[in-house]
């Protein structure tokens, strides 16, 4: 049990190297990138690419279902539940499609996310009720012109897997008032790989799977339909993430026979 353990922490360690590593590489390209407005799809399409590169390295094994849901070149609001730090980087390598993040502003505080946080995403102070308004008509204005926006509507990393937290009405609010369809993903197997927002149990390799639902559409709500849409959103998620895990425990026990 303790070697097992400790190869958690080396693994974690490892990842962690990679990441910063890859990231410095990358990073003269992001800065030019992210010089223009007009250049951010690329900009987060090499996110994309070195994402791929670290989930290969480090033995991440990415995968997806639901991508016949999306339309290309359509706007939409990516609302996905939030159990671990690879998150982000599941969001980014596994949705096929251009979106800026509207996340916590503390993730802008981290060296190498800053970048990111001064220019294609937009940081949510929640801790100020003017700066949280403001990141919220930031949104706005990213929806109206044509950028769909990815969301942790629980606002934070849930220690709660594998049950979500409360979410949170933003993202609901942005989705009925721009009249954007909202997709719901279910991210299946971060919360195994990488443990809550640290490395204090250290990480392991596998599979990353995630879900892509079906766009869930607003068109004609008003905000009297705001928690029925967050309810349907946050069920649909966790009954996903019920069903896969549940599938995961029969399949062992099987196996185990």
């Amino acid at each position: 049990m303790i070697v097992f353990k400790w190869l958690r922490y080396l693994w974690a360690v490892y990842f962690l190297i990679l990441f910063c590593l890859f990231f410095l590489l990358f990073s003269p390209f992001f800065y030019i990138l992210l010089s223009k407005r007009k250049w951010y799809p690329l900009a987060h399409r090499l996110r994309a690419v070195w994402g791929h590169v670290i989930m290969f390295l480090s033995g991440l094994w990415p995968s997806r279902t639901g991508t016949e849901h999306l339309e290309k070149g359509k706007t939409y609001i990516f609302a996905a539940n939030h159990f671990s730090y690879l998150d982000i980087l599941s969001m980014n390598v596994q949705v096929p499609a251009y979106f800026r993040f509207l996340a916590k502003s503390e993730l802008g505080k981290i060296p190498l996310f800053g970048i990111f946080f001064r220019t294609i995403d937009i940081p949510v102070d929640r801790n100020s009720i003017r700066a949280s308004h403001q990141a919220f008509v930031l949104g706005a204005k990213a929806l109206q012109e044509g950028d769909s926006l990815g969301i942790f509507p629980e606002g934070g990393i849930r220690p709660s897997a594998p049950k979500m937290g409360n979410m949170k009405s933003g993202a609901f609010k942005l989705a009925i008032e721009q009249q954007v369809p909202i997709v719901p993903i279910a991210i299946l197997d971060n919360w195994k790989r990488l443990p809550e927002g640290g490395f204090k149990d250290g990480g392991t390799p596998g599979r990353m799977r995630i879900v892509i639902h079906e766009p869930v559409p607003t068109e004609g709500m008003t905000l009297d339909d705001l928690s029925a849409l967050a309810s349907k959103v946050s069920s649909t998620i966790q009954n996903t993430f019920d069903n896969y895990n549940f599938a995961d425990h029969e399949d062992h026990r099987r196996n185990s026979l």
